[in-house]
């Protein structure tokens, strides 16, 4: 881990960013690497199957990170499951109009993201790595873990983490579920914090913006769900 300097760079403008733009943001991040503690990459997703750790690691972030959860029924049935981890791949839980990640983008381990988003007339981009890539389904002696504790059919989740040259610092997971009534999921879990004194000013209106971004992501998925029935 590379420490962010509070007034490091950070990538604003008053135009929409072009996909060189978000390369340039992206290579930023890349060389600096993640600005969050090392021991913390990659852990968003861990669940039931270490649960000692997981509990560990939980305390340890809700002394010194935000937290959020978001978590949704989307629909019903294995085609929407199929549907929602097509959307999910596809980055299409971003397609939010004042938010957005390029279709191209991976979500492979080390694949990098640049999260653009439009707030007050400015346009900001935010790079980020894939840091967690986990896609069960159901084997005879028992169904994938979901996050709510129950047993799944199905679950599709990846998590990626913030770089060098973020507002934030954290890392947030997005999984798809298919429980065992058929029921299908959509859950948004982040810890985070300011990495940049604009963060930090700003800070309760981020934290707003957090939670519309879940909430929103959450509508778009339920929306996308329900065009392909």
């Amino acid at each position: 881990m590379t420490p962010t300097p509070i007034f490091g760079r950070v990538f604003l403008g008053a135009r929409a960013p072009t996909r060189a733009d978000a390369r340039l943001a992206c290579e930023h991040g890349l060389r600096c690497g993640h600005n969050y503690p090392s021991e913390l990459v990659g852990t968003s997703d861990c669940d039931e199957e270490a649960p000692g750790q997981r509990a560990r690691l939980e305390g340890q972030r809700r002394r010194s990170w935000a937290i959020d959860r978001t978590r949704a029924r989307v629909g019903r049935g294995a085609r929407a499951y199929e549907r929602a981890v097509k959307a999910l791949k596809s980055w299409e839980h971003f397609d939010l109009g004042w938010a957005r990640v390029s279709r191209e983008s991976g979500t492979a381990v080390g694949d990098a993201v640049c999260v653009e988003a439009r707030v007050a007339g400015v346009w900001m981009r935010n790079p980020l790595r894939i840091v967690e890539l986990r896609e069960r389904e159901k084997r005879a002696s028992g169904g994938a873990s979901s996050s709510s504790g129950a047993r799944a059919k199905a679950r599709f989740a990846f998590a990626h983490g913030t770089l060098g040259g973020h507002l934030l610092a954290g890392e947030e997971r997005f999984s798809v579920e298919l429980a065992e009534d058929g029921e299908v999921f959509y859950e948004a879990y982040a810890f985070s914090r300011p990495a940049h004194a604009l963060s930090v000013v700003s800070y309760p209106f981020v934290r707003l913006l957090q939670k519309r971004f879940h909430w929103d992501s959450s509508r778009a998925m339920r929306k996308i769900l329900s065009e392909a029935e």
